[in-house]
């Protein structure tokens, strides 16, 4: 298990990465104690029994991280400052941590309606629905750590 110490847009991070699957792409890693699976997006499979990491470069933003728990049942959302498929997307108006998703993709909202519920600066904030639609995408997940103007929810 090796230990590292990132500091991601201004946010600092204790990570550690533990079982190494070459043959499959896929990194156990501990995110501030939360566990991912994450799957190294271009890498090639090789068989080998001496473990290697190569870093991506700084410009990529191709991994996809899924928490180790919800691996075999639900895939991760997509990154929280991906572009929208197609909609309105709902953004982050200031940094804070998802504490709770009060919505699930396909569910139908009105304008008004609490989406999510994020935490900054030790306080608890509603994010409403601007407007009326139906959910299409939900770009964050609970326990996510999101900057301010990062794309929350896609509402259609």
């Amino acid at each position: 298990m090796k230990d590292y110490s990132l500091k991601i847009n201004g946010y600092n991070y204790d990570v550690q990465i533990d079982g190494i699957n070459e043959s499959s792409t896929v990194a156990h890693v501990i995110v501030n104690g939360t566990p991912y699976e994450v799957e190294i997006v271009g890498a090639k499979a090789r068989p080998s029994s001496k473990s290697h990491v190569s870093l991506a470069p700084s410009s990529s933003s191709s991994a996809q991280i899924t928490p180790a728990s919800a691996a075999q049942s639900t895939p991760a959302p997509a990154a929280a400052s991906a572009a929208p498929a197609s909609g309105a997307a709902v953004k982050s108006p200031l940094p804070g941590t998802v504490l709770a998703l009060k919505v699930n993709v396909g569910d139908t909202v009105s304008a008004g309606q609490t989406l999510l519920i994020l935490e900054a600066m030790k306080m608890e904030n509603n994010i409403d629905a601007p407007n009326g639609g139906v959910v299409k995408q939900i770009l964050v997940q609970q326990g996510a750590t999101v900057a301010e103007g990062d794309n929350l929810i896609v509402i259609e």
